[in-house]
């Protein structure tokens, strides 16, 4: 199964919930069965994660200090079985650029951390880690069952 988490630039919240969702993976013993990446709908390619994104992830111990940002294609878009939306508007966006409803997750609105100070970034990362504890058990883990069921 392939992941990709998307917000607005890929410097702030979707490095943050790949980074976070990779280390659920590897606790559950999923990280062979669950590929994940992340990607921006309106960024600058290259540009570097935001230094407090790479602190507070830092602080469980999860590196994302060497993503760099890319944009979402449409040449992407068939290459993931699922896409982790930001808010209502991000999902919005990847339906009308062709992802299938079915495939789009839709979290409860994360607010965006972007210059903001380090206890914002904090908070992000707390609503991040229960979206994202929430995305696995709903989403994911049915979909590993039924992808073991099938064969």
């Amino acid at each position: 199964m392939k992941v990709l988490f998307v917000c607005t630039g890929n410097t702030c919240r979707s490095p943050m919930a790949e980074g976070i969702f990779r280390e659920m993976m590897v606790r559950e013993n999923s990280e062979d069965r669950v590929i994940c990446e992340s990607a921006g709908l309106s960024t600058v390619e290259g540009m570097a994660v935001a230094d407090n994104a790479v602190k507070v992830c830092g602080e469980l111990d999860i590196d994302i200090s060497g993503h760099m940002a890319r944009k979402l294609t449409g040449e992407d878009i068939p290459n993931w079985d699922m896409f982790f939306a930001m808010s209502k508007t991000h999902g919005y966006i990847l339906e009308k650029a062709g992802v299938p409803h079915e495939k789009i997750y839709v979290s409860k609105y994360i607010d965006d951390p972007f210059m903001q100070d380090i206890e914002v970034y904090r908070k992000c990362r707390q609503k991040l880690e229960k979206e994202l504890e929430l995305f696995y058990n709903d989403w994911i883990k049915r979909a590993l069952v039924f992808e073991i069921n099938k064969c």
